[in-house]
């Protein structure tokens, strides 16, 4: 995810779309605010600390940021 949200900064920057750069913050921050909810992939609960790990598949966790991105966007 952080991959494209940082092709989709750089974009943004190069064409002049701070709409696009927007999206691209809010999608890591999105990204951010699931992590520190503790929903993570199996393969991230044991790296958590302070949280109790909420493990989702991988379809479930794209969904939970999703979820965020859309009330960051609203």
């Amino acid at each position: 995810i952080f991959a494209w949200s940082g092709a989709f900064r750089k974009r943004g920057e190069l064409d002049n779309l701070p709409e696009l750069v927007n999206y691209a913050d809010q999608l890591e921050a999105a990204c951010f605010d699931t992590l520190n909810e503790g929903i993570v992939t199996k393969d991230l609960a044991n790296l958590m600390e302070g949280v109790t790990p909420q493990v989702k598949n991988s379809a479930d966790f794209i969904a939970a940021i999703r979820e965020r991105l859309e009330k960051r966007l609203a």
